[in-house]
């Protein structure tokens, strides 16, 4: 039974341990994000639908779900549902969390156990309420991926093996349920574009009667310092055997989880069309093209990650702040660490004025013999310190850092309005901020290069292949760069006609006319020479347009 008098209201499901740095880097490392109770609650009058329902919760840390579920419960006429809830947790402080609600586990309904470990044991539960660990594949121990096999090997072999920890969770969870139940799930937003959520959603959609998955542009878990867009994954009428026909998979886009239980959401410019068909959409018409107009940049120049310095605020600084430090310019190179710090297209100007003044410079001193000044200023550096970095660790000399200034271009790794390729014109280097861009054959597309980052099929590639970050910008990933959409043929241009170009795009790229300069190199580069027809380069247009209004949150809600 419930002990004590509980209120269930948002300020009571405040996590009991301090939220201080410390404890924050403690959740990050067990992939810990607690619930906001508005998304907790939206989730649970959805899935309890009577008063003798039960529920598991297979990783109930701070009990937002619990309470949620409880406050559903008592609105449904029932006041003491503490035998009809289940849960698993490794983190202790959950545990606390539980006993300050006064949930009652006499009958040991909730386990200090790690979930994907657990057997049903008999408990058969008509709904899952979940928010599993969001824990990358790349973050996993070996134990955790050797365990994750066997899950994959048990219910879905076909998953690719680098899905993260909350895939697991959410196939484990299906050995709790029973036949005809339901699932609420918050997830990352890579539940719509990972290339292992494919395979995972069409295993769900031959489990499940129906399967609803909501993007949500709200940023749930702001609070704790995560950036990352979340999704909401609704499953309904469940079917151990599998269904008779395979469901068809329904995607919604919404600003704020309020918006998902309004009787009507309608969304200028998606009323009729949803954001996941215009990306499906989209993802066909390049498809189309790649072949004979369209081909991957990773098939004509290698994408690598920029240098890692280890500690940017120690080791790059303005030429001035240098030399109050005594240090000469012969121990400091270039290195590029942000997009602003260049306005146009490449580090020289249609003037041909330098712009390296603008980027600050990398420490870079030679493994013996160092000035006073230098030394004086690495002595700063405490010991303890410089174990602790794994970067430094890795370095025969802690503090000197690689510098390869081949590239041709540079691109960042995270982008908003685009994903801006800079030409490396001056031969300087970047930080791991940005990809190096080297060109295997050929130097005519080392110009180009910049350009095309404004053509709308590389636009349009990258709003496809990006990972959606809270403040609306793309996350890049290598491989995703070595997919992005360039022409298979550029026009052959004399160098005075392709200079004036390149000028005039340069000029419109520094007044922020990203606009009008997308569609110049448009015209130029494609409808003119007959690659794309003008009808079709306008769906393409209007298309990228849409993707990247809703990614930034320019859509508008109409009354």
């Amino acid at each position: 039974m419930l002990r004590g008098n509980v209120s269930f209201a948002s300020e009571d499901i405040a996590v009991a341990a301090q939220d201080t740095q410390k404890e924050r880097k403690r959740r990050r490392a067990l992939g810990i994000y607690y619930t906001p109770p508005e998304a907790a609650k939206a989730l649970a009058r959805w899935v309890i639908q009577r008063p003798d329902d039960s529920v598991l919760e297979p990783s109930f840390g701070g009990c937002a779900m619990l309470a949620a579920a409880i406050g559903v419960y008592q609105s449904l006429g029932n006041h003491d549902p503490s035998e009809q809830l289940y849960g698993y947790d490794v983190d202790p402080a959950a545990f606390l969390h539980l006993a300050q609600m006064g949930i009652d586990n006499d009958k040991e309904h909730f386990k200090k156990q790690d979930f994907l470990k657990s057997a049903p044991n008999g408990v058969s539960v008509s709904a899952v309420l979940a928010n599993p660990p969001f824990v990358s594949y790349h973050r996993l121990n070996k134990k955790q991926r050797e365990l994750n096999a066997l899950i994959k090997k048990r219910y879905l072999p076909t998953l690719p093996g680098r899905a993260s920890l909350w895939a697991y969770f959410l196939l484990h969870s299906l050995a709790f349920l029973r036949s005809g139940g339901r699932m609420a799930y918050v997830l990352p937003n890579a539940i719509g574009f990972a290339d292992y959520a494919k395979p995972l959603l069409q295993f769900l959609c031959t489990k499940f009667a129906e399967v609803e998955l909501v993007h949500v542009s709200q940023r749930l878990f702001i609070q704790v310092g995560a950036d990352e867009r979340t999704s909401l994954l609704f499953l309904s009428g469940y079917r151990p055997d599998g269904m008779e026909e395979l469901t068809s998979l329904r995607v919604r886009d919404v600003k704020s989880v309020e918006e998902i239980f309004e009787a009507k959401t309608n969304i200028r410019g998606t009323a009729d069309v949803g954001m996941h068909e215009v990306r499906l959409r989209a993802s066909e018409e390049l498809a189309n093209l790649c072949g004979d107009v369209l081909t991957d940049l990773g098939s004509v120049a290698t994408v690598k990650i920029g240098e890692v310095v280890g500690n940017i605020p120690f080791f790059v600084k303005p030429l001035a702040e240098w030399a109050e430090l005594g240090i000469e310019k012969k121990y400091l190179v270039p290195l590029l660490t942000r997009a602003g710090q260049v306005s146009g297209l490449s580090l020289q100007g249609n003037d041909g004025e330098d712009k390296r003044p603008s980027i600050p410079y990398l420490l870079c001193p030679p493994n013996k013999r160092t000035t006073k000044a230098v030394r004086s200023y690495l002595s700063q550096y405490l010991p303890s310190d410089v174990e602790k970095n794994k970067t430094f660790a890795r370095r025969p000399v802690w503090y000197v850092c690689s510098y390869d200034a081949s590239a041709d271009a540079f691109v960042g790794s995270m982008s908003h309005d685009y994903p801006k390729i800079i030409e490396n014109d001056l031969g300087v280097s970047c930080s791991n901020a940005f990809y190096k861009v080297k060109i295997l054959r050929g130097t005519t597309l080392a110009t180009y290069l910049p350009m095309l980052s404004l053509t709308t099929p590389l636009r349009l590639s990258a709003e496809i292949l990006g990972r959606v970050r809270g403040s609306g910008g793309i996350k890049l990933e290598p491989s995703d760069v070595r997919k992005l959409c360039i022409p298979r043929t550029l026009p052959t241009l004399p160098a005075e006609q392709l200079n004036e170009l390149k000028n005039q795009v340069n000029a419109m790229v520094e007044s922020g006319n990203i606009a009008g300069a997308g569609q110049l190199v448009d015209e130029v580069l494609f409808v003119r020479p007959g690659l794309i027809g003008r009808d079709t380069m306008a769906s393409l247009q209007d298309m990228r347009r849409r993707l990247t209004d809703h990614r930034l949150n320019k859509r508008q809600i109409e009354g």
